[in-house]
């Protein structure tokens, strides 16, 4: 698929690419994603919306990192189609009820309209075919438009109001936020009556919808072109390789005949447009190009071999291919769950508009308490106040304002993760089970190693450090869920760039926690001033590296030109985030902030930096992060020779003020008569220069925090009073209406006054190298799309604050009071820990943890030569020992670091202790290797950090039996080492090398022999095996497993088994067992001390994520506060809990098998994957390799046969990695192929 659009949370932009995974996009003007911008963003032409009605990334599950017992309030940010919530009910099907509580918001009103409809015909009729044709069928029969037409009829009389909605068989499930939202909504469902149109309306309907059809047609052939969309592969993961074949022939079907049905007695049924794809009668749309109703599933069920009985297991249909028997199956299973779920444990809320407008208006709700006035505009390109009016959020409501789950879906492609980060974070609860997920879809780095690196802005774990987030697959570089597809896939394709289209994609979904150590909250990070100072001013540089032509002309290709052209950030962008760090951080803020401005100010590397400067201080004053003295008043005009108006005759001028520019719609024509195709994404700014007669020196600054909207002003008050006031009454036709362009900013009084009649204010596009080439011929070098001067009343106005608003937007952020915790106290000692930073890159390099002694009988012992020792208890956790037999006392870190390369300082007579720990460096595989899946005990059931829980009972059971189809396991479970593992485990192999001591190694080599002989597919099959340690007791962990599953949501597969944990005070029992398990032929697992450690440090994790029993209330975690248990020989590592509750089915042919199995828990045994953003999953010169597992068929020509009759391709001598049916192919192929042929 192409590059998925990337929209602009930083300065106003026209938009015409596409949107990704949130379901919904418009070609529009952008606005910027600060604290005044609202993210302004209007519709260019609304007959260009294009609109993303199916997800195209498999559903996830929402829960998936909660324990079983907890409630979960999830917030979905772009929420896009219903698969997520979904596919929610069916991984809980059977699990203990929660509660679940979910907000949806997406800015796109009909997505959420289509959502709500099928959610009250699932309610009403269960699963039909009927509902799936409704909601995935561009075309519909008869019955189906009957049925939409009979629920539409149903749901607009009684969404007449909140109270109505609310009150209704619906309400009580499906809750609507706020009166606007259920006007965007009911409008929509209003035009679904276009079905029971007639004569011209119909024809005029049905001429728009193929119009928008076709277009969509024409834009998939400007982005495809003769190459494939192949884009269905990671849905199809963790066998995507048969995928490519049939995903792109669906792709082309649905999008001739508009259905998934390859019956051709339903395809002449369904002729007439859907109404949940389209526009209304005034509206024009174009589907989104890449729309694929099969995406949102998981398709590896229609090519795996499934036992009899398998839950997924489609019985086949003649008229479906069994693609899309599959996703029907599940949609169908997925449903029922969620029927259910509607009856009892389930309410859904639904926002129309922007998300970080959202998230910023309930931070200001929880802080406040008050929801009227965030002063924040509902989205883009509306000036419609944000004001929560649903009786849920009223002071004795219910809806929630923290949670503890947060989806971000892909918007960080789209507004850039700081401005997310910075929106969503504060609303995430500070527990340790609290998740924040983000996504990415648009490919804008090289890999995902770069894209990691430029996610943040700068130094990936300094960033983080501030965000108060650990990212935690970057620290543990382990994860249960597959990306190797994805990162193969993406060198695959782009070696085979001739034969696939250039999707424009690279997938990756980071999860963020609260900074947590033994259940207890780390200390706040002190730092000092100038060194938070450097920290910030890299992350500046970084974060407009746009405006460095230096870095540009330097390395000028397609991808930089692209990334410089879009982008996602401004100087308001950059304040807010620095609001966010100083409530998070302790620091002498004025120093740094005086040290920050100074380097800004200073810099010479940036283009634009100076003219952007007034932006900046205006931005930072507002939030009350540093004044400059011409902020302060008074503030007097400097002409006295005219007499006083406007601005200049105000008794009270604030600092700023805001300027409404009113531009003809004529005008406009700059930008509307520029072809789609090339019209690309410009960013809209505004201008305010000194005119030509300015006696002094010439100025210039720029505005490119704007918001935009069209309409009709009304003022009221005299503009001489600073209660002139502008009340704008909206165009709801937009670009297609009559009204003009209303574009307003915020600037400084004082430069206003400079010449508050003669300077001039311009709208116009900023210069990037896409829209250089785009517009300077016809708009000229400044690209004014409209210039004036601030004395034209008919078209400027200059407000207090922006129209319909009272005041300037909310930003809370949280944190604070005194920093939370920056220093852990109790009688004995006090705990900080302060940054030590690199001042030329701008990096973290050390922490340094300081315990200071309070008890005086301590201290005295300090000072009398006591021997202090330190020891790393856990990755980020230092302990030290005051004396042989004294007190233990915790240094807690944020991150993990590394003991062997600290240093300690000790005070004696001034009674503190330091230790320097560096940061540990997951990419070079030391650090601490037990620090894969770390787990918690909490009030809510054992937290596990980085393995998803997993609900077996409803994972698709493979059929061993079936060596043949099941051969793509061995490439999949060898890619769990990454290319330094796999360099250092052959290179271990190489003859007198010593045994490889890399403990996750052999984990690693150990879980592939699971896998391997349990399939059959290398070895003798194996249902039982023993992890052996020869020299220290011979066999200290039985595993019995009972089936290979396949894990859809995480792509990859996982053994459901029973484990056995042998410990001492187990071993009398289970005598009799043993003596007869001892002639039986066991699959013995060889692990050494360091490998057997690992797999009792993740035994745990294994138990609870498919855990269905409950912990009792004196549960050995709980009382002993660590998980595991123990990880000494002969000790257990898991509570007893769960002895003895394997399901009924666990039935092993085994001598006393009935003594074992009351000691028996089941588990989950996933492989362990390195993750491919912390290092490389692959060497470069293996992609000839690789690519064989793509090819089907000949590399030239796709044929799957040899021309000579014979059944079997030729391979190429020299690579033995592609094939040919002929020499006569392999030779025209030639030319191309020794590119990458290697030896």
């Amino acid at each position: 698929m192409p590059k998925a659009e990337q929209k602009l949370s930083s300065t106003a932009r026209i938009n015409s690419r596409q949107r990704s995974n949130t379901s919904s996009i418009h070609s529009t003007l952008v606005g910027p994603a600060s604290r005044f911008s609202r993210h302004a963003s209007p519709n260019i032409r609304q007959y260009y919306i294009l609109f993303y009605p199916t997800g195209n990334t498999p559903a996830v599950c929402l829960t998936q990192d909660l324990p079983r017992e907890q409630d979960a309030n999830v917030l979905l940010l772009g929420c896009g189609d219903v698969r997520n919530i979904l596919f929610t009910s069916y991984s809980n099907n059977g699990s203990k009820s929660r509660q679940l509580d979910i907000t949806c918001c997406d800015h796109e009103a009909r997505v959420l309209a289509r959502n709500i409809l099928l959610f009250t015909l699932i309610i009403d009729y269960g699963d039909s075919s009927n509902i799936w044709n409704i909601f995935y069928h561009l075309y519909l029969d008869n019955e189906s438009l009957e049925l939409l037409y009979i629920q539409t009829q149903k749901l607009y009389p009684l969404s007449a109001s909140i109270q109505s909605w609310h009150s209704s068989k619906y309400g009580r499930l499906l809750r609507i936020c706020d009166q606007g939202t259920l006007l965007r909504v009911r409008r929509i469902w209003d035009s679904y009556g276009s079905s029971d149109l007639s004569g011209e309306d119909e024809a005029s309907y049905n001429k728009r919808f193929e119009s928008g059809i076709q277009s969509a047609r024409d834009m998939q052939a400007h982005h495809f072109g003769h190459g494939m969309n192949i884009t269905g592969f990671r849905s199809a993961a963790p066998i995507s390789i048969p995928s490519l074949k049939d995903l792109p022939e669906l792709f082309r079907h649905f999008w001739e005949h508009g259905v998934t049905s390859g019956d051709r007695g339903s395809i002449s049924k369904s002729r007439i447009p859907n109404p949940m794809f389209a526009g209304s009668l005034e509206d024009a749309f174009i589907l989104h190009y890449g729309t694929d109703p099969l995406l949102g599933f998981h398709l590896a069920t229609a090519y795996a071999s499934l036992t009899s009985g398998s839950p997924l297991a489609s019985s086949g249909n003649l008229h479906l291919h069994k693609v899309v028997a599959a996703a029907r199956l599940q949609f169908r299973k997925w449903c029922a769950s969620f029927r259910n779920d509607a009856q009892k444990n389930l309410t859904i809320r639904f926002f129309a508009g922007d998300a970080l407008a959202f998230c910023h208006t309930l931070q200001h709700m929880h802080t406040t308490g008050d929801r009227f006035q965030s002063n924040w505009y509902r989205d883009q390109y509306h000036l419609e106040a944000l004001i929560l009016d649903g009786e849920d959020y009223a002071s004795n409501g219910n809806a929630p304002l923290l949670f503890n789950v947060i989806d971000t879906s892909n918007l960080l492609d789209h507004v850039g993760a700081i401005n997310i980060l910075v929106a969503a974070s504060p609303l995430l609860e500070n527990s340790i089970s609290a998740t924040l997920y983000t996504e990415a879809l648009v490919k804008n780095q090289e890999d995902l190693k770069a894209l990691v690196d430029d996610i943040l802005c700068g130094h990936f774990p300094t960033l983080s450090i501030l965000f108060g987030l650990m990212p935690i697959e970057y620290w543990t570089n382990s994860t249960a869920t597959s990306g190797v597809e994805e990162h193969l896939f993406d060198n695959v394709t782009r070696t085979m760039a001739d034969r696939f289209s250039n999707t424009g994609q690279m997938h990756s979904r980071l999860t963020w926690k609260r900074f947590v150590a033994e259940s207890t909250a780390v200390p706040v990070i002190r730092f000092d001033g100038p060194e938070l100072a450097h920290i910030l001013y890299q992350f500046y540089l970084k974060m407009f590296q746009n405006e460095d032509m230096t870095q540009l002309f330097s390395k000028i290709d397609r991808q930089t030109i692209h990334n410089s052209s879009v982008l996602h950030y401004h100087r308001g962008s950059l304040a807010s985030f620095l609001r966010f760090v100083k409530k998070r951080v302790v620091v002498d803020w004025d120093e740094s902030v005086n040290v920050f401005i100074g380097l800004v100010e200073n810099n010479s590397t940036l283009l634009m930096n100076r003219n952007y400067m007034q932006e900046l201080y205006l931005q930072l004053h507002l939030l009350d992060l540093y004044t400059v003295p011409t902020f302060r008043p008074p503030f007097k005009h400097t002409s006295h020779s005219q007499a006083l108006k406007g601005l200049s005759a105000w008794k009270e001028i604030p600092a700023v003020i805001c300027i409404t520019l009113k531009v003809p719609r004529a005008q406009l024509r700059a930008i509307t008569e520029v072809p789609l195709k090339k019209l690309g994404t410009p960013i809209l700014h505004c201008v305010l220069q000194s005119s030509s007669n300015h006696p002094g020196r010439q100025w210039q600054n720029i505005f490119a925090v704007v918001q935009l909207a069209f309409g009709d002003v009304t003022t009221s008050g005299s503009r001489c009073d600073d209660g002139f006031r502008v009340s704008v009454s909206e165009d709801v036709h937009s670009w297609n209406g009559h009204s003009s362009l209303l574009v307003s900013f915020v600037a400084p009084s004082w430069v206003v006054l400079l010449e508050p009649h003669a300077a001039t204010v311009a709208f116009g596009v900023q210069s990037t190298p896409q829209s250089s080439h785009t517009f300077m011929n016809s708009l000229g070098f400044d690209m004014d799309i409209y210039k004036t001067t601030l004395g034209n009343e008919e078209n400027v106005y200059m407000t207090k604050y922006r129209p319909n608003l009272s005041g300037h937007a909310s930003v809370c952020n949280f944190e604070e009071p005194s920093k939370m915790t920056n220093k852990h106290t109790n009688e004995e000692v006090a705990t900080t820990v302060k940054a030590s930073v690199d001042l030329k890159t701008g990096q973290i390099t050390a922490l340094i943890g300081r315990l200071d002694i309070l008890l005086e009988s301590i201290k005295s012992s300090l000072r009398n030569g006591a021997p202090v020792e330190t020891v790393q208890t856990s990755p980020c956790t230092i302990s030290i020992a005051i004396g042989k037999v004294g007190p233990k006392f915790h240094l807690l870190f944020p991150v993990p670091v590394q003991r062997s390369r600290s240093k300690s300082r000790i005070a004696r007579k001034s009674s503190y202790i330091e230790v320097v720990a560096p940061m540990a460096d997951p990419r070079d595989g030391r650090g601490y290797p037990h620090f894969m899946y770390p787990m918690f005990p909490s009030k809510h059931g054992p937290v596990i950090w980085n393995m998803p829980r997993l609900n077996l009972d409803c994972l698709p059971i493979l059929d061993t039996s079936k060596k043949k189809e099941l051969e793509w396991l061995t490439t999949h479970v060898s890619l769990m080492l990454s290319s330094r593992e796999r360099h250092l485990r052959e290179k271990s192999m190489e003859p007198g090398t010593a045994k490889q001591k890399d403990a996750r190694i052999n984990l690693k080599d150990s879980l592939f022999s699971l896998f391997m002989h349990f399939s059959g597919l290398q070895g003798q099959q194996a249902r039982v095996f023993g992890v052996n340690n020869p020299g220290h007791g011979g066999v200290h962990i039985l595993v019995f497993v009972s089936c290979l599953r396949l894990d859809l949501a995480n792509h990859t597969v996982v053994l459901d088994a029973a484990i056995l944990p042998l410990h001492d005070h187990l071993m009398p029992k289970l005598r009799p067992f043993l003596e007869k398990l001892t002639g039986i032929r066991l699959c013995s697992v060889i692990a050494d001390n360091d490998e057997l450690r690992l797999w009792k440090e993740i035994i745990p994790a294994w138990v609870e994520r498919c855990r269905q029993w409950e912990h009792r209330p004196s549960c050995a975690y709980l009382s002993k506060s660590k998980i595991p248990l123990s990880v000494e020989l002969g000790q257990n590592p898991i509570c007893s809990c769960g002895e003895g509750t394997l399901p009924p089915r666990y039935s092993f042919d085994l001598p006393r098998w009935d003594l074992a199995v009351k000691y028996a828990v089941r588990v989950a045994i996933s492989p362990s994957f390195s993750v491919p953003f912390v290092e490389q999953s692959f060497e470069g010169n293996k992609i000839p390799e690789l690519v064989a597992l793509y090819e089907t068929g000949c590399r030239l020509c796709g044929k799957d046969k040899s021309d000579d009759g014979g059944k079997g391709l030729l391979r190429c001598a020299r690579c033995q990695a592609v094939r040919y049916c002929s020499v006569e192919c392999q030779r025209a192929d030639w030319q191309e192929h020794k590119k990458v042929c290697k030896k």
